[in-house]
């Protein structure tokens, strides 16, 4: 098991999405760990695909079952969760970019 050190870019906004839950997911899954993966950059930016991926699909599911009759209460609640994913999503593309960006200019140097 990796040893990550955690700062504000290593949890979503909902907090529903963790890097360490998501190292923790792909070390069970990968007997043997991709190159990428212990370039902290090139994890980070997969860590920002699956949450993208993962936030998307839960919000699209979500979404998909509110009707015109679901109870008031539970479709308010509903509709919270699916905007508090979107949050996570935007966060996760914002995440990706910045370091896209990182990496050009590392790059460049």
């Amino acid at each position: 098991m990796t040893q990550t050190t955690h700062s504000t870019g290593d949890r979503s906004p909902s907090g529903l999405f963790r890097m360490s839950a998501w190292e923790g997911e792909f070390e069970r899954a990968n007997a043997q760990l991709p190159r990428w993966y212990w370039n902290r950059d090139q994890r980070r930016r997969h860590y920002a695909r699956w949450v993208e991926a993962e936030a998307e699909t839960l919000a699209m599911r979500l979404s998909g079952l509110l009707r015109s009759d679901t109870p008031a209460e539970t479709a308010g609640a509903a509709r919270v969760l699916v905007e508090s994913l979107s949050r996570d999503i935007d966060w996760a593309r914002r995440l990706e970019d910045s370091e896209s960006e990182d990496g050009k200019f590392a790059h460049a140097a």
